[in-house]
């Protein structure tokens, strides 16, 4: 049996591209802001306690997470069925899993700036068990974070076959897709693996790519809504014709003159 798929609605649509969009720029503004500390965590924690941008990063970061996956959300769901349907829910799939892992890493950081805060204020003999405590909530968000960029670089490439296997995408997207993925799984191997200062560049790179690949497939689902409502308007009847036809439906008896 042939099962087709019911359009998506063209609203829906429309939002999600838009939340796309807005995630996108929320993403990139929180990059700018985002203080950088030492790696050496008896600096990094006197800096984290002077800073009070590190909360309102993480409050834009998980702000732009929230956009992203209803962004995400849409744009898989309208691929039609046959034609890349189910491959663009696996990259759903994936794309919710590094959001979530995304999400508990920024809760995590969260944390660091209270940390620090309590650093400032203990007394000499209790700042060494603040600064461990420091540097072990950043490495285990890092890990976490490590998560979400290897789900998310599986999305790029499982988007890619999906994007590929449909008639409504350019291939161009496609391959930037693919890209973004590779060089978010290149930077987790070479980051973990060998501890190689270009995994930052690899993963810098990778995020860029996926936020040209959202933006890109969210002006084309703006472009598609707009097409599906076009077809959904009635189609209005000429004057002249609708008026002959009201003629012609009028018995001649009612219209004979007496």
């Amino acid at each position: 049996m042939n099962h087709h798929q019911s359009p998506p609605d063209p609203t829906l649509l429309r939002w999600g591209a838009v939340s796309g969009l807005l995630g996108v720029v929320t993403a990139l503004v929180q990059v700018a802001i985002n203080p950088s500390y030492a790696d050496d965590p008896s600096m990094a924690i006197q800096q984290a306690s002077l800073s009070h941008f590190l909360t309102f990063s993480r409050l834009l970061d998980m702000v732009a997470f929230l956009l992203l996956l209803c962004g995400v959300t849409a744009i898989t769901s309208a691929f039609s069925s046959g034609r890349g349907a189910s491959w663009a829910r696996v990259a759903r799939t994936l794309y919710t899993v590094s959001a979530a892992a995304g999400a508990i890493a920024t809760m995590i950081v969260g944390s660091l700036p209270d940390i620090a805060h309590s650093w400032a204020t203990a007394s000499p003999a209790m700042k060494p068990g603040y600064v461990a405590a420091y540097d072990a909530i950043d490495n285990a968000s890092g890990a976490v974070f490590s998560v979400s960029w290897a789900a998310l670089g599986g999305f790029g490439i499982v988007l890619a076959v999906a994007l590929r296997r449909s008639r409504l995408y350019s291939a161009t997207v496609a391959w930037i897709s693919v890209a973004s993925g590779l060089a978010l799984i290149a930077a987790i191997i070479v980051g973990i693996g060998f501890h190689v200062p270009a995994a930052f560049v690899l993963l810098v790179l990778g995020l860029l790519l996926s936020y040209v690949v959202i933006v890109a497939l969210g002006l084309k689902v703006w472009r598609l809504a707009t097409g599906l409502q076009q077809e959904a308007l009635p189609i209005a009847e000429p004057i002249g014709r609708l008026t002959g036809r009201v003629a012609d439906d009028v018995p001649a008896s009612d219209s004979a003159v007496s």
